[in-house]
């Protein structure tokens, strides 16, 4: 049943813009003139379509970060190369046995597997020397090592090694590419021109040899004999020549 008061337009009990005063005359709830401004326009900077486009922004923006997280990061480099149980039986290092004029190698293979980087060595040296009496010779030392990277790319710290420092710790610091061999290689020499060390960078991995030479010898010369002389060191350009030759073929051997 309709009261009289409300069919006549009277009072609700609710107060209204006309019952208040002072500043709550001029604003209701949403602010001022009410939600809607009792008749006006609606107030300015609440654009409907902003907020639906802060919302698109917000969920694609989540919806990427969802995807990048259940997605794997995978940066490992393809390996191109498979780990040999002993890299001795693929360093065979015919070029360099020419010139050490040896027909083989005394070998020590070592190995080590990690979950990240997987290493293989071989260390050569020329087998002892037999003489009756004083003599003195070439020794060879060689050390030939690679790397498997499995979980990063070793491309960026390429050509960081200090190169070849022989025995006594002493480099030339200048690195010189040798073209045509794998992604990326380079080649030094001790200061003194008695070690020389070559680094290759292919299909995530690395691959170093180390080759040495120095003076032997044995016995010492009795009264009225002559003190042998050293054996001439062998030609620089020569020695990295074999070095380069033999890096090839043992590549060629380890590849996949």
């Amino acid at each position: 049943m309709i009261t009289e008061p409300e069919f006549d337009g009277g009072s609700s009990g609710l107060p209204g813009p006309e019952g208040l005063e002072g500043p709550e005359a001029l604003e209701g709830p949403e602010g001022p003139q009410g939600r809607e401004g009792y008749g006006g326009s609606p107030p300015q900077g609440r654009r409907p379509w902003r907020w639906a486009l802060g919302g698109a922004l917000l969920a694609s923006a989540l919806w990427a970060g969802a995807w990048w997280a259940a997605t794997p990061q995978d940066h490992s480099p393809p390996l191109r190369y498979a780990l040999p149980l002993s890299l001795c039986d693929s360093a065979k290092l015919p070029g360099i046995a020419r010139l050490a004029e040896v027909i083989g190698w005394d070998h020590t293979p070592r190995l080590w597997e990690h979950p990240g980087v997987d290493r293989a060595m071989c260390m050569l040296r020329t087998p002892p020397v037999d003489s009756e009496g004083p003599r003195r010779w070439l020794a060879y030392e060689a050390q030939v090592s690679m790397e498997l990277h499995k979980r990063t790319d070793p491309a960026p710290e390429f050509g960081a090694d200090p190169g070849a420092v022989g025995w006594i710790g002493l480099g030339k610091p200048d690195l010189r590419s040798v073209p045509g061999l794998g992604e990326r290689a380079l080649i030094s020499e001790t200061e003194y021109g008695s070690g020389w060390r070559l680094t290759v960078l292919d299909g995530g991995a690395v691959f170093t040899m180390d080759v040495a030479v120095w003076s032997g010898g044995e016995g010492e010369p009795s009264t009225g004999e002559v003190v042998p002389e050293d054996p001439p060191k062998p030609d620089s350009d020569a020695v990295q020549a074999a070095m380069i030759d033999d890096m090839h073929g043992l590549m060629k051997a380890l590849r996949r």
